[in-house]
């Protein structure tokens, strides 16, 4: 990879992923896309360097990484290796979802964040589940209480680094008591847990390395200690839910973006020794191809400056709630933008760019998984439309939008 050069809309974050250990981490990066596993090397180096530790504040021996420091960071392992990058930004969010929830409540959460730090522990995060359309305020799976906890049976897919975490943090259903509404209950594990266990079945197109395999609860008991946050089903209108949501949006973006940075440094290497024989130059030169790439680089810049803007708003106090369109607008942008961006420069890379164990070829996988993060496109959009006509808005997939009626009547 060389040396990074520091954007100007970034912070330096060399002091938390150095330079020696980005190049470490990309000599791995074609290996895990090979194996579809992530290169145990750079899950070592990572947890060496402190990683886990990154985003949790210093008062409970983090490293105190802040939103758009943890954007920054993640963009340049995105440039090493995009597959490890968006399975260990599941830590990240959980994270910050878990920082958020304590300064909002000062409960005893600091604990598990201060364990996880003075521990080196890695966090999956398994809150995608078929049948739930992206939502990440519900859960097919509900469970039971039990003396002592919650009793839950079923299965989250996909689960990044489902068999390589210490702990997995997981949404699931209770139900209402008293006639109430259902709850969702969010807790952390630990993955050796009684009842957990995890199928290996990632054969994914591409983030092959991001081990994104099925986890598996059958009679699996969460203790009431262990549940750090408790909402009705389906329930937005929650600081917390919207801070996770926009560290997610943006710490995602992020990595996509070293992606597309990285996949530009490839092409760059690419075209400056394609020679087109009859014109006598390289096509890096010719004003048709340096063309080709302008609209889809300037909208990789816009998105790049969106993220980190949004990013430094949160930092700076802003309301989650009313940040929350934008940065689920980020996300957007990402899902067409990087693709975008990736096939431009291998269609201008020619069929160099079609090999099968080429770099590019690779990064082009990887960038089509964009497409598939919750809040999904569908959802997303919906959202988006509705905040632009002024009308309620859910994350949640409402085709006939009974419950945003019953809100406006109120």
């Amino acid at each position: 990879m060389g040396r990074t050069v520091v954007s100007e809309l970034w912070p330096d974050v060399g002091d938390l992923l150095p330079t020696d250990a980005l190049d470490s981490i990309a000599a791995g990066a074609a290996r895990a896309d090979e194996s579809g596993r992530p290169d145990p090397a750079s899950l070592d180096l990572l947890r060496k360097i402190g990683w886990p530790a990154l985003a949790i504040p210093t008062d409970f021996q983090g490293r105190g990484a802040s939103l758009l420091e943890s954007c920054a960071a993640q963009r340049l392992l995105g440039r090493a290796d995009p597959a490890l990058a968006v399975a260990v930004n599941m830590h990240i969010f959980t994270i910050g979802l878990t920082v958020e929830h304590w300064r909002r409540n000062s409960d005893v959460s600091w604990l598990l964040i201060e364990a996880i730090a003075t521990q080196n522990r890695l966090v999956a995060s398994a809150f995608a589940e078929p049948n739930l359309g992206g939502s990440a305020t519900r859960s097919t799976l509900t469970a039971k209480q039990v003396p002592g906890g919650w009793e839950v049976t079923g299965k989250k897919y996909p689960c990044s680094l489902a068999a390589e975490a210490d702990l997995v943090c997981l949404q699931v259903a209770a139900p209402g008591q008293d006639g109430a509404a259902p709850q969702v209950l969010v807790a952390m594990l630990p993955t050796n847990a009684p009842g957990l266990s995890v199928v290996e079945n990632w054969d994914a197109m591409g983030m092959r390395g991001s081990a994104s395999n099925t986890l598996v609860l059958d009679r699996c008991v969460i203790p009431d200690e262990l549940v750090f946050y408790q909402a009705p089903a389906g329930a937005e209108d929650d600081d917390v839910l919207a801070a996770g949501v926009i560290w997610f949006s943006l710490t995602a973006s992020a990595v996509y973006l070293g992606l597309a940075e990285s996949a530009l440094r490839a092409g760059r290497a690419l075209l400056g020794t394609q020679r087109i024989a009859h014109l006598n130059s390289t096509r890096a030169n010719l004003p048709s191809y340096q063309a080709a790439l302008g609209d889809p680089y300037a909208a990789l810049l816009t998105l790049e400056a969106g993220c980190a803007a949004v990013a430094a708003r949160m930092d700076a106090g802003a309301d989650p709630q009313r940040l929350l369109p934008a940065a689920l607008a980020v996300k957007q942008q990402a899902v067409r933008t990087v693709p975008d961006f990736v096939s431009a420069i291998a269609e201008a890379c020619g069929g160099a760019s079609y090999a099968r164990g080429g770099e590019l070829a690779r990064l082009w996988r990887d960038a089509q998984a964009v497409r598939f993060h919750p809040p999904t496109p569908v959802a997303t959009r919906q959202f988006l439309g509705r905040s632009a006509l002024g009308v309620p808005a859910s994350l949640d997939l409402d085709e006939s939008a009974p419950s945003l009626a019953s809100k406006e009547s109120r």
